[in-house]
């Protein structure tokens, strides 16, 4: 934190020293010297960014970073990093930003660090952009990129070169924003929903359920180091993806000038739509379809979508058009010849009945023996349809042969390829699985047919099978005293704010249809065996947290009657915490502090939620209790992870080897002992004889080795190191280093630790 502090500090300075030596109208011609030097130089730092990073793209094994960590800096970068901070401070100035954004070469090596250079380069390139790019006119981007035509601005233009049969789609043609959306496909992780279709010839391991995950350095052939999309390799950070989702959304919405506002808009659509443009065989096979940089451009584009524009992206949105493009002749839609009121769509035809149906017609016409059998295809305008919208921050689309999702905060995305059979014979046949959506028989006890699948069968144990009003099966749990709204789209309950294609956000595996789910009391919906798994697996670590518990959408806490035995002693947990902690902040004399008692603060009249989050508590293995075990910030510092021994969690009082003496006023509640070799509270207990705080206990082997004579003497810091002064910081009087101490009530003694 202090090293960004003073970066930023360097970085105000440039700025204002620049702005200074720059500070007229228009640049001398020794200035635009400087400026020339400073972009020639960054010129060979590019160059040597590139080469380092094939370099490490040829050693790697596949699937792995190929550009340094956050916090990892190779010594070379910093010679690039600064002379990129000094054209960031130069485009401070009106004049220096207008004289960088004519500099197409400084464009062009920026671009290329920008999926080369280390992470603070990267950090910087995207500054630099977010300042130069309101003085570059798109046109002058697509030149340098080779982009040959800006996309259309009117949704419907695209929707008619979708369908232009006279034109072939060419899936490598390049968009104007596609070098900055490559950042996030190369960091999203995809989980590949294969059951119910063929799959392709995926070179992955299948996870459990048929669910694949995937990522674009896996998953697509490697680009040639020459070719134009070269930048389509690798792997990128979060941190990074989040800066440029961050970039091209304040682009959309006219933050940069409204110029880029909308060709963003337009680029973000076009390569949405382009999936509907994808040929027959990039869709037929799931593992040609993820080698297409069509579908990673679209998944990245779901990232940045903005309400403003999502629901123009949809099909029922645009004007229907002849073949021929005109708009006044517009081509008639078939409707279902089972309606009587001329209004509802057909989207199936079935060659043997000699009818055009809905979907749900075709469904009920269906379900015999005799007749579910039949031949039946899907109308070339179901079939190119797309529908595009944005449910709890993911951005999603539906096509006939496809469903995609993709979660910015997350950066994970799902996919749902349709097997050939289900496109020929319609979305919604009877004789396909409720859950994953593979062939099944159907069954007299079952009003919907499961297929043999291991998880499925679990699923329809305890599935609902009530049907809505609507004809659609309950998604809900079985005997639950009421259902689930239904999640196809056909509930007017204002609570459900989600529908069966979402994606469940506690497993980022599965749409919500696939299982049964449940609805929090928050009205969010996820599958019920998640909430079960997050509330059996609880919190990760020693140190007891309750975010676990807490709906991972809206932070409001899980509430719903199934999940009452899980929750009930969670929930007594947590009043034993908040009661100790509030105890302890009472004790200490910090229940007025400012945190609390400052209007707008953090905890500002939430003194429970600053003391728990100031405590660390821990479950004793013995008796079960919550017992305190130091301040928060050291359990953070010692970096102690899953790898512990719950065992070794014992509290004071199960773990009195030298017979401390019993607080009259709290028992042995608040018993506590010090850390055998530092002035810290100890947290674990090991070998039945020694008590250890965090950061020693993390450290056991090279402190238990240490001679007796060599301790450290009182104050004693953390890991066995000797601290300054005189003063202990547990405020008592002690035996040396290396001996067991009580430090008896923990509340009373008013203690205070590391």
């Amino acid at each position: 934190m202090a090293a960004a502090e003073h970066q930023e500090r360097n970085n105000d300075l440039r700025e204002h020293m620049v702005g200074i030596l720059f500070s007229r109208s228009k640049l001398t011609h020794l200035q635009k010297q400087v400026c020339s030097h400073i972009v020639q130089a960054i010129r060979k730092e590019t160059v040597r960014a590139r080469e380092e990073w094939e370099s490490s793209l040829s050693c790697e094994t596949l699937g792995t970073p190929g550009t340094p960590e956050e916090g990892q800096h190779s010594a070379p970068d910093t010679y690039c990093f600064e002379m990129l901070s000094m054209v960031l401070a130069l485009s401070g100035s009106a004049v220096g930003r207008a004289h960088l954004a004519q500099q197409d070469h400084l464009l062009r090596h920026l671009l290329s660090l920008l999926h080369t250079g280390s992470a603070r380069v990267q950090r910087q390139v995207v500054a630099l952009f977010r300042r130069m790019l309101a003085d570059v006119p798109p046109q002058s981007l697509a030149l340098i990129l080779g982009v040959e035509v800006l996309p259309a601005h009117d949704y419907a233009s695209l929707h008619t070169a979708s369908q232009d049969q006279d034109t072939a789609f060419d899936p490598q043609k390049q968009g104007i924003l596609d070098v900055f959306l490559a950042v996030i496909a190369k960091a999203l992780t995809v989980q590949l929903k294969t059951k119910g279709s063929d799959g392709g010839k995926i070179t992955v391991a299948q996870g459990k359920g048929g669910v694949t995950s995937v990522t674009l350095a896996t998953a697509m052939p490697t680009p040639a180091a020459n070719s134009p999309r070269w930048w389509l390799r690798g792997h990128t950070t979060q941190k990074q993806a989040d800066l440029i989702i961050n970039l091209i959304r304040d682009m959309s919405m006219g933050k940069l000038s409204d110029t880029w506002a909308k060709v963003s808009k337009a680029a973000i659509a076009e390569n949405i739509i382009n999936l509907t443009r994808l040929h027959e065989s990039d869709r037929s096979c799931a593992a040609t379809c993820l080698a297409t940089p069509t579908l990673w451009l679209a998944l990245a584009s779901l990232c940045v979508l903005h309400p403003d524009h999502v629901d123009a992206l949809s099909s029922q949105h645009w004007q229907a058009t002849t073949s021929s493009g005109d708009p006044h002749n517009p081509e008639p839609r078939p409707t279902c010849e089972n309606h009587d009121d001329g209004e509802t769509l057909a989207m199936i035809l079935c060659e043997e009945c000699s009818s055009n149906l809905c979907g749900e017609c075709d469904r009920i016409l269906h379900l015999h023996r005799r007749t579910r059998h039949h031949h039946r295809t899907v109308f070339r305008q179901e079939q190119e349809a797309i529908k595009v919208d944005l449910h709890e921050g993911c951005g999603r689309t539906k096509l006939f042969w496809l469903l995609a999702l993709a979660d910015s905060t997350t950066l994970k995305a799902m996919l749902e390829l349709r097997g050939e059979s289900q496109r020929t014979r319609g979305s919604i046949a009877a004789t396909t699985c409720r859950f994953c959506g593979a062939p099944a028989q159907p069954s007299l006890l079952s009003p919907a047919p499961v297929c043999q699948d291991s998880d499925c069968q679990e699923y329809s144990r305890e599935a609902c099978v009530r049907t809505h009003d609507c004809g659609h099966l309950c998604g809900g749990l079985k005997g639950e005293n009421t259902c689930l709204p239904c999640l196809h789209g056909c509930s007017n309950n204002p609570s459900l704010k989600q529908d069966a294609d979402d994606m469940c956000m506690i497993c980022f595996s599965e749409a919500l249809s696939a299982a049964p789910a449940i609805q929090l009391e928050c009205g969010h919906v996820f599958h019920a065996h998640c909430c079960r798994n997050v509330l059996t697996r609880r919190w990760p670590g020693p140190r007891i947290t309750f975010t676990f518990s807490l709906c991972p959408i809206c932070k409001v806490a899980m509430s719903h009657d199934v999940l009452g035995e899980l929750l009930s002693p969670i929930l007594a947990l947590y009043e034993d915490v908040r009661r100790k902690a509030l105890m302890r902040l009472e004790y200490e004399g910090l229940h007025r502090a400012e945190a609390i008692s400052t209007p707008g603060a953090r905890y500002h009249n939430n003194p429970a939620a600053f003391a728990m989050d100031r405590y660390a508590y821990y479950v004793c293995f013995k008796c079960n209790k919550a017992y305190y075990g130091g301040e928060a910030r050291c359990d953070a510092e010692a970096g102690l992870g899953d790898e512990y021994d719950p065992r070794e969690l014992v509290c004071g009082a199960c773990s009195d080897v030298s017979r401390a003496q019993m607080c009259p006023k709290h028992g042995t509640d608040f018993l506590e002992y010090k850390c055998r070799y530092c002035c810290s509270v100890a947290v674990f207990f090991c070998f039945g004889t020694t008590h250890f705080c965090n950061a020693c206990h993390d450290d056991f082997q090279r402190v238990t080795n240490i001679p007796k004579a060599e301790l450290p003497r009182c104050p004693a810091g953390p890991r066995a190191q000797q601290l300054e002064g005189e003063e202990c910081p547990l405020h008592v009087q002690h035996p040396p280093t290396g001996e067991e101490f009580a430090l008896g009530c923990g509340v009373c003694r008013n203690a205070h630790t590391f």
